[in-house]
C-alpha cells in the first residue's frame, strides 16, 4: 500500500500539461482514423431517414477531432474532450456516451495523471446525468455497459501505458550500461596503452641508444657495458611485455594504482639515475629520505620521472647533467625534473609526444599541474600534486 500511495502521490505531483507523444506509426493511425471516422458519420447522417440532434452532430464530431488532436497535442485534445462532455452534460445529449468512453484509454496512455483523472470525472459526470435527466430515456442498464466500456478502455490504456514507460527505463538503463561498459573499455585501454608506451619509450629507447654506442666505439669497456644495458634492457621489456599481455588476457587487475616499478619512488629513482649514468650523465637527486606520498601521488610522479629519463635519453644527447629534485610543503608535492642539454641536440629517434599529453591528463584530473619546457640552461620538467585531492 505504500509503494502505491507513494506512486499515486508522484502521479498526482506530475505537471498536468506533461504528456506522452505517440511514435509516428501511432499518430499516421490516429489521423488516418479520425478522417475515416469523419467521412462515415458524413455518409451515416446523409443516409439516415430518423432524425438527429445538433446538438448530438456537434458533440460526435468534436470527440472525433479531439481525438486527431492526440496525434500531436494530446492535452490539447484531453481538454476539448471535457469540455464536450460537460457541454454533453449540460445539453441532455446521450447517444454518443459510447463514443466519448472509448477515448479514455488514450487519454489514460498519454496525458498526466491530473489530466486524465479531470477527464474520467468530466465523463463520469456526464453520464450520470444521462442517467438522472428526466424524459431522457437513457437505461441504467445501458449506463453499466458504458462504464464498463469506460472502465476498459482505462485500464488498457494504463497498463500499455506503463508497458511503455517500463521499456523506455529499461532502454535509458541498457544505455547507461553501455555507457559504462564503453568507459571501462576506455580505461583499459588507456591503462594499456601506457604500459606499452613505458617499454617501448624506456626500454626499447636504451635498447636503441646503446646499439648505436656499439657502432661507433671500439672501447672494450664502453662496449661491454652498453652489452649489459641492453641485454637488461631487453629482458626487463620482455618481461614487462609479459606483464602486459597477461592483463589483456585478463591474467592481471587493471588498476590506475599499480606502480610501475616494484620498489616505488626511490626504486625508480636508482633505475632512471642506473641508465642515465650509464650513458654518461650526471645524476643529482635531492630527495627526502622520509617521503610519504598517497598512492596516486606515488604513481603519477614515478611516471613522470620515467618519462622524464626516457626523454633525455632520446631527444637531449648533449645533457651533461640531470638533476631530480623533490619537495613536501603546504599539502603539495612538487617535483622537478631538469638537464642541461643544448638546443636541436636529440638522438635522432622518432616521437609521439604521447607520454607528455598522458601525464597532462593525469595530473590535470589530480588537480595539480605539469610543465615542461625548455629552460635558459636546458629542459625543465615541473610537476606539483595536492597531497589530498
Amino acid at each position: 500500500m505504500t509503494y502505491v500511495g507513494d506512486r499515486l502521490r508522484d502521479a498526482l505531483r506530475t505537471p498536468w500539461w506533461d504528456y506522452q507523444p505517440l511514435t509516428p506509426l501511432a499518430r499516421r493511425f490516429l489521423v488516418i482514423l479520425a478522417g475515416v471516422t469523419l467521412v462515415l458519420q458524413s455518409l451515416f447522417r446523409a443516409t439516415n431517414v430518423g432524425p438527429e440532434s445538433v446538438a448530438s452532430a456537434v458533440v460526435t464530431t468534436s470527440i472525433t477531432l479531439a481525438v486527431a488532436l492526440f496525434a500531436w497535442r494530446p492535452p490539447v485534445g484531453t481538454l476539448v474532450l471535457i469540455l464536450v462532455a460537460l457541454t454533453a452534460a449540460v445539453t441532455g445529449v446521450t447517444d454518443t456516451l459510447l463514443a466519448g468512453a472509448v477515448p479514455i484509454g488514450i487519454v489514460a496512455f498519454s496525458c498526466s495523471v491530473p489530466l486524465t483523472i479531470g477527464y474520467a470525472i468530466a465523463w463520469a459526470g456526464w453520464l450520470v446525468a444521462s442517467i438522472i435527466r428526466p424524459g431522457s430515456g437513457f437505461q441504467p442498464l445501458g449506463g453499466i455497459v458504458i462504464s464498463i466500456v469506460g472502465l476498459l478502455s482505462l485500464l488498457i490504456g494504463l497498463a500499455i501505458r506503463q508497458q511503455y514507460e517500463r521499456a523506455q527505463k529499461l532502454t535509458l538503463q541498457l544505455e547507461a550500461t553501455e555507457r559504462e561498459v564503453a568507459e571501462q573499455l576506455r580505461h583499459e585501454r588507456d591503462l594499456i596503452a601506457d604500459e606499452l608506451h613505458d617499454i617501448v619509450a624506456h626500454e626499447i629507447t636504451i635498447v636503441a641508444l646503446h646499439a648505436a654506442v656499439l657502432e661507433r666505439t671500439e672501447d672494450t669497456q664502453t662496449r661491454s657495458t652498453s652489452q649489459t644495458a641492453i641485454r637488461e634492457a631487453a629482458v626487463q621489456a620482455l618481461t614487462d611485455i609479459r606483464r602486459v599481455l597477461g592483463m589483456v588476457r585478463g591474467e592481471e587487475n587493471l588498476t590506475p594504482d599499480r606502480l610501475p616499478s616494484p620498489d616505488g619512488l626511490p626504486g625508480t629513482i636508482a633505475v632512471v639515475t642506473k641508465e642515465l649514468e650509464q650513458a654518461g650523465i650526471e645524476v643529482t637527486v635531492d630527495v627526502p629520505d622520509d617521503v610519504r606520498l598517497p598512492s596516486a601521488s606515488m604513481v603519477a610522479l614515478i611516471r613522470v620521472i620515467r618519462e622524464s629519463g626516457t626523454n633525455v635519453l632520446k631527444h637531449a644527447t648533449g645533457a651533461r647533467h640531470v638533476r631530480i629534485a623533490l619537495r613536501v610543503e603546504r599539502g603539495w608535492v612538487r617535483l622537478e625534473f631538469s638537464d642541461d642539454s643544448p638546443p636541436a641536440r636529440t638522438a635522432g629517434l622518432p616521437t609521439s609526444g604521447y607520454g607528455i599529453m598522458r601525464l597532462q591528463e593525469r595530473f590535470r584530473l589530480f588537480g595539480g599541474s605539469f610543465r615542461a619546457a625548455r629552460g635558459p640552461q636546458g629542459w625543465v620538467v615541473s610537476a606539483s600534486l595536492p597531497l589530498e585531492s
